[in-house]
Parts: structure tokens; C-alpha cells; sequence
């Protein structure tokens, strides 16, 4: 099947806010789509008069953030509006919106919109190249029923996410629950200082030759607020070429940089990870590692931290503040009742996780064979 201009299919709305009506402001995000919780509290008194209209069946993107998937079509209300850097247009009816959306966040459409921006002002995406992509625009009964499926799939991995996270907050209920409230130390605990049951294990290498084939744990690896460690590659593979910590099974890799996005693993494996992290290890007797991973996760800890995070441009913490961490501590022999939990929930999530690849990698295949005529 031969490929068409995507531009044959497309028609490019500019139209302003001019007259500075009442329209909801919404933003583009890669993950939620057209989504409000961004912009209306910083614009809701603002002159919005050059903010672009986007009535209900159009398209609005970032041209910035395209390539990870910021692009979706209006299907929340009549008219709102967007930033004017968005860029707005709308599909002909022989293009269905859920089938051109879907190859835009396909590893196939992620792959020709990459090469358009290689080079380009702040790697952006303008209309006029998009209207030059060659994209397989099938008949409009097999884009439905390509949709069809494809949405089909996309219930099945909101499911399974949906999952994982009720087994979060299942094991984040738990702990309070076994633990109380840390900020009011509802269950009079004894209060013991970070340098009292953990350390900073700063131990630092530059032998990339010994340690070429090891995990490298850089902090976009680590997933926010549930410390899944997703994404890395080899210390070979990167091409570390600076200092790293060492790390094993033992520690808890805990993120310094941008605190407020709560990032603290625990691994399962040694490896190496970014001087932009810490690998903190728990000393034995006194506190169990998983415990104080949910510690660091929890309310508690990151009021506690992000008090010393705006001091500098790029918000992060130092060695000092992390180790003045004060912290009700409970006995051992119920931490470690709370650990052996998490593992046995653990245990469940790993299924759930085993499931949700499955259909994502079923995702891509079907994308690719559909946008690509391939296989992935």
C-alpha cells in the first residue's frame, strides 16, 4: 500500500482568542492529553487574547515536546484555549483523529518526527514539516477497526496500571497503619537521627573497564513516587566517562536532584549510579531497607527535604541534609514484618508488570505493522 502527504488531510487552524472569552485553558501532555491542571491557576486572571482556539474534534500540539508525545485531539468541550505556541488544525473526514494520533505517538511516527526535528530551533516541529510526512492513510473502515483494537489494548493497560497503583496505595495505607503518623508520632516511637540508622555510602569508581558490563542507574531510570527502575542500559553502553557509586541489593538509591519528584529505589542487583544519587545503606539491626525507602517516599520525609531544595537553580540537596533527617523509629522486628509484605505484594506487581509489557509490546507491534507494514 503506497504512502500519501499527511498534508492532503490535514488544515491548519490559527484562530485567536481575540475577543478574551471565558474558554478553559488546557495544556497538551504526553501521558493525559488535553488536560487543564497546568495553566489555569497562573492564567486565570490574564489577558488571553492571543491564545488559540480549540473547538471540540481538533488537534492541538506542543511543537517542542512532539517527539515524546504531546499531541492529542479536543475532545473535552465545545471550544478551549491554548498557549500560543501551540500549533491547532483539524483532520478531513477521511482521516479519522484516533488513527493519525495513534501513529503520532507510534514508534513509527515518534521516528520520522525525530529525524524532522534533528537540528532544528529547540528541536520544533512546525506544521508545514508535518504536512510533509508520508503516512499509510488506509481506507476509513480499516483505520476504525485499527482503532478499534487499538483502544481495546489501551483498556487493557489502564487496567493493569490502574492495578498496580491500587497495590501502591495499598502498601502505603499498610504502613501507616503498622507505623501511625510520623509527623505527630501517633504511636511514640523514639525519634532517632539518619547518622543513627542509615549512611551515605558515597563509594565512588572510575574503573569503566571492571565495571563495563554493570547496570547504570541514572536518575531518569528511577520512575517518581514508586522508585521502578526502568530504562537503563550498561555503564559500557552509556559511555560513562565520569565518577560513579557503587551500589548492591543492599542499598537505596535515593535521587538528590529535583527532590520533589520522590525518587527512591530499591534495587535488586549491583550496579552503578549517578553522582546525581545517593546510595544509602541502612545498617543492620536497626533499620530495614524497604521500611526506609517508604519513609523517604513518604509526606513525611519530602516536607522535611524540599525546605533545602530551592537554595540553588537546579533544586537539589547536599549529603548534610539528607544525614539532619530526624525520624520516629519503630523496632526492627516490625519493620521487617512490614518488609516481608511488600515483598509477598511485590510478587503480585511483577505479575501485573509481566502482563502490562506484554501488551504494550503488543501495541507497538500492531503500530508498526499498521504505519510500517512490519513487523516490530
Amino acid at each position: 500500500m503506497s504512502k500519501n502527504r499527511l498534508g492532503d488531510y490535514l488544515q491548519k487552524y490559527s484562530v485567536k482568542n481575540k475577543k478574551n472569552l471565558d474558554y478553559p485553558v488546557y495544556s497538551v501532555t504526553n501521558s493525559r492529553g488535553f488536560c487543564t491542571e497546568y495553566f489555569n491557576k497562573d492564567v486565570s486572571g490574564a489577558n488571553k487574547t492571543t491564545y488559540k482556539i480549540v473547538p471540540r474534534g481538533y488537534f492541538a500540539y506542543n511543537p517542542s515536546r512532539i517527539n515524546v508525545g504531546s499531541v492529542d485531539w479536543q475532545n473535552c468541550e465545545d471550544n478551549v484555549i491554548v498557549s500560543p505556541l501551540y500549533v491547532v488544525f483539524k483532520c478531513s473526514k477521511s482521516l479519522n483523529q484516533d488513527y493519525l494520533k495513534y501513529f503520532l505517538k507510534s514508534n513509527s511516527g515518534k521516528r520520522i518526527i525525530n529525524a524532522s526535528i534533528s537540528g532544528s530551533v529547540r528541536n520544533s516541529l512546525n506544521f508545514e514539516v508535518l504536512s510533509d510526512f508520508q503516512v499509510e492513510i488506509r481506507s476509513i473502515e480499516e483505520q476504525l477497526a485499527a482503532v478499534n483494537l487499538l483502544k481495546k489494548i489501551e483498556e487493557f493497560i489502564k487496567h493493569e496500571e490502574h492495578l498496580l497503583g491500587l497495590y501502591d496505595e495499598l502498601l502505603k495505607s499498610l504502613f501507616f497503619e503498622m507505623f501511625g503518623d510520623f509527623r505527630e508520632n501517633t504511636k511514640n516511637w523514639p525519634i532517632a537521627g539518619f547518622n543513627e540508622f542509615a549512611t551515605i555510602d558515597a563509594n565512588m569508581t572510575s574503573d569503566y573497564e571492571k565495571y563495563a558490563d554493570y547496570p547504570h542507574i541514572g536518575i531518569d531510570s528511577i520512575e517518581k513516587d514508586t522508585g521502578t527502575l526502568r530504562g537503563y542500559r550498561t555503564v559500557a553502553q552509556d559511555g560513562v566517562i565520569s565518577g560513579k557509586y557503587i551500589f548492591g541489593p543492599q542499598h537505596i538509591i535515593y535521587s538528590k536532584i529535583r527532590p520533589n519528584l520522590n525518587k527512591v529505589a530499591l534495587p535488586t542487583f549491583e550496579g552503578l549510579c549517578s553522582a546525581d544519587s545517593y546510595p544509602i545503606l541502612p545498617k543492620k539491626g536497626k533499620c530495614n531497607r524497604v521500611f526506609l525507602a517508604y519513609n523517604m517516599r513518604s509526606k513525611f520525609f519530602l516536607d522535611y527535604i524540599l525546605k533545602f531544595s530551592a537554595r540553588t537553580n537546579m533544586p537539589k540537596v547536599n549529603r548534610d541534609d539528607v544525614s539532619g533527617f530526624r525520624t520516629p523509629l519503630p523496632p526492627i522486628d516490625l519493620q521487617d514484618d512490614f518488609s516481608a509484605v511488600v515483598e509477598r505484594v511485590e510478587l503480585q506487581k511483577d505479575d501485573i508488570r509481566i502482563r502490562l509489557e506484554h501488551f504494550k509490546e503488543l501495541w507497538n507491534k500492531i503500530t508498526d505493522e499498521l504505519f510500517n507494514g512490519e513487523s516490530a
